[in-house]
């Protein structure tokens, strides 16, 4: 059975489904809306019939190429819809780009300072659990945990650079095959990007809460599978920091042992000598 794309997610369906398996969308819709479309842009009876007249009309002009179907032909139509969606998109691309740029920049610029407040990476090997369950809500007053905050935070900037520069290079890629008359291939989000978001929603959580949340409202089913991701990776990381505080504050009021008296301490190491 020959099989169609869904003009929504993209989804292969085939020509009698009438509802998207991947996304819900309503087909037979999507159909009769871009006849409506095409009848719409279609020129008067006596002119010749435009692309999107002989989508309406099959058999009009000609314009059906040889041994290509009706949805084939719609499928065409919607390669150029969404070519000039890509258009559209690629500034933001660019703007995402050097807002990731300058975030990495300024991140690894704090690293480095932050680095050089704690003494070097040899500080790092003193840091234990005990002491950032000790530092409660004040953890980030410490050099080496912002050194750490800071580092992580500037690659994930560095991965969302990757990842959208790789983006864009696919929607420059996708635009010219649509304008050669051939199917473009999907463009998604990268790993890369999705990878780098993550780091910064936990490293960043308020941020990326907020950010996840923005993502929940997009139409594009990617953008709301990542912040939802965003969404439960920053509540983790508050989730993390809330019980950290909780440690402190429980440590600081149970009564501290006492030290065994000095007699008894004497004791004992004689009695292990003599054993």
């Amino acid at each position: 059975m020959r099989s169609t794309i869904c003009p929504k997610c993209h989804s292969r369906v085939a020509p009698t489904d009438v509802v998207c398996m991947d996304c819900g969308a309503d087909l037979i819709d999507a159909r009769q809306d871009i006849v409506e479309q095409a009848k719409k842009e279609a020129r008067g009876p006596s002119g010749p019939a435009s692309p999107a007249a002989a989508v309406a009309n099959p058999a009009a002009a000609g314009m059906i190429l040889p041994g290509e179907t009706a949805d084939e032909k719609r499928l065409r139509i919607f390669d150029k819809q969404e070519a000039e969606k890509l258009r559209a998109q690629r500034p933001a691309q660019v703007v995402l780009i050097a807002i990731a740029l300058i975030g990495a920049i300024v991140a690894s610029v704090l690293a480095s300072n932050y680095l050089k407040q704690a003494g070097g990476l040899d500080s790092l090997k003193g840091l234990s659990v005990k002491e950032i369950k000790d530092l409660g809500l004040n953890v980030f007053s410490d050099p080496r945990i912002m050194f750490l905050t800071t580092a992580f935070l500037a690659l994930a900037g560095l991965l969302c650079i990757i990842g959208e520069v790789k983006r864009l290079l696919g929607t420059n890629c996708a635009i010219a095959c649509v304008d050669a008359g051939e199917t473009p291939n999907l463009i998604h989000i990268s790993s890369f990007t999705q990878a780098g978001l993550l780091i910064a929603s936990f490293f960043a959580a308020p941020l990326g809460l907020i950010l996840g949340l923005m993502f929940k409202f997009s139409k594009d089913p990617d953008t709301r599978a990542i912040g939802g991701l965003m969404i439960y990776v920053s509540v983790a990381a508050l989730g993390l920091l809330l019980l950290n505080w909780v440690w402190s504050l429980a440590s600081q009021s149970l009564p501290q042992p006492k030290a065994a008296p000095k007699e008894l301490q004497e004791g004992l190491s004689l009695l292990r000598r003599l054993v």
